[in-house]
């Protein structure tokens, strides 16, 4: 394959397949397990202090950089331009919105509906907090920056 004008070499394609077995070999057994963690049975003295879960943001990125390297070597698919924004957005509000849900699964499975509606008035504010806010004020800068309508500029 020809990329730049220069001919990948069998070197390229060994440091390509080092880089996205590195970061996959973290990434995609992490993600994984976080998915599926809450749904297996654990003993009752277990205590969960939420820690452990945030490692599924580091998870999800390392998952992206290694499709996104495997993209950048093979150009499949064509339509998907990787970014490191775009990773940044998977990992945090994808990372997020689903530590909250694979959370509410869990008490769900645990103490049901009891157990989700004492806890539900505060995952919807930890989400509001650390997806639905940024998201509103990355969209206003936006739409500052672009002059765009919906944007009243009080100064």
């Amino acid at each position: 394959m020809e990329t730049g004008g220069r001919k990948r070499t069998l070197g390229d394609h060994v440091v390509t397949w080092a880089i996205a077995l590195f970061l996959g070999l973290f990434g995609v057994p992490a993600v994984f397990a976080m998915v599926i963690g809450p749904f297996q049975p654990r003993p009752e003295a277990t205590v969960n202090d939420g820690f452990s879960s945030l490692y599924l943001l580091l998870a999800l990125g390392l998952t992206y950089g290694a499709l996104a390297t495997l993209r950048d070597e093979y150009g499949i698919p064509r339509a998907w331009r990787p970014s490191l924004t775009q990773g940044f957005v998977v990992a945090w509000y994808g990372g997020w919105s689903a530590l909250i849900v694979l959370g509410v699964a869990r008490q769900l499975i645990d103490g049901g509906l009891g157990l989700v509606e004492k806890s539900l008035g505060g995952d919807i504010a930890v989400w509001f907090v650390f997806v639905g806010l940024p998201w509103i004020l990355a969209t206003l800068h936006d739409r500052r920056r672009r002059g765009a309508p919906g944007w009243v500029d009080f100064g």
